[in-house]
């Protein structure tokens, strides 16, 4: 993974958050996903080949001190591509990982545009019947009807972190996900996300890009939008992103 950018950046913002401002951050969070409980975040791996000392989650790392983690991982083989040899295939890195009693939330937190497009880079013709063979279950799972192969999408990255999601909830554990979008957060590219519409628009044109823009997708996935440039203070008067909200299409996030 690349080093983390100094002062810009969406691994350098959410650590700032979770070192500086980690009370705001949690208090937006509790009022996105509405689960009550206390916010417990992992401590992230070390990485002594990064200048920082740290690393991320991976995969199902963080599965490890179950007592069925073995069984877990076994699956796990089955669901998606593993290392093999001298060639790897890249697994999910996280860039934060929370529990709320019994539910684990997986972060994708993101700066700039181009960090919210992806494409596979699997080169292994084995590796690609495993991912869409996980993609296809994914789709009956979440009920998704669509001709378009997610396999070869630019929306690539949210597709296999949805396969992560109903690979952990067809196997016993309840997973969500949490995509952290900062807006002023990356402040050397000409590409960063100035307001919250702006990112809005990204996410509605990769759920229409994977047939997600006519399913509910409330109890699987959640966005924040923390401002990088804004005042806080102590009775967070803020709009949360969280409120409901309605256009012609019921169950559309991003048209408010």
């Amino acid at each position: 993974m690349a080093e983390m950018g100094l002062g810009y950046g969406s691994e350098f913002q959410l650590m700032r958050f979770l070192g500086h401002h980690r009370n705001y951050l949690n208090k937006l969070i509790r009022e996105t996903v509405k689960i009550d409980g206390e916010i417990q975040w992992l401590d992230y791996p070390t990485d002594n080949n990064r200048l920082s000392g740290d690393g991320e989650w991976e995969g199902i790392k963080c599965f490890e001190k179950l007592e069925n983690y073995a069984d877990i991982a076994q699956k796990w083989k089955e669901w998606w591509p593993q290392k093999s040899g001298k060639r790897k295939t890249k697994t999910m890195n996280w860039d934060g990982i929370f529990k709320i009693v019994d539910t684990w939330f997986f972060v994708e937190a993101k700066a700039h545009k181009k960090e919210s497009y992806q494409k596979c880079g699997a080169s292994s013709e084995k590796s690609k019947v495993k991912i869409e063979d996980a993609f296809h279950k994914t789709q009956e799972w979440l009920k998704v009807e669509t001709e378009k192969q997610w396999i070869d999408s630019n929306c690539y990255q949210l597709a296999n972190r949805l396969a992560f999601l109903c690979f952990c909830n067809t196997h016993g554990i309840n997973a969500k996900l949490l995509y952290i979008s900062f807006i002023n957060g990356f402040r050397r590219k000409i590409d960063e996300i100035h307001r919250e519409v702006e990112w809005k628009s990204i996410w509605k044109e990769e759920f229409k890009e994977l047939g997600l823009d006519k399913i509910d997708m409330s109890s699987h996935i959640y966005f924040i939008y923390p401002d990088c440039k804004m005042s806080f203070n102590l009775s967070y008067s803020l709009k949360l992103v969280s409120k409901k909200f309605f256009c012609k299409n019921l169950f559309c996030y991003f048209c408010r």
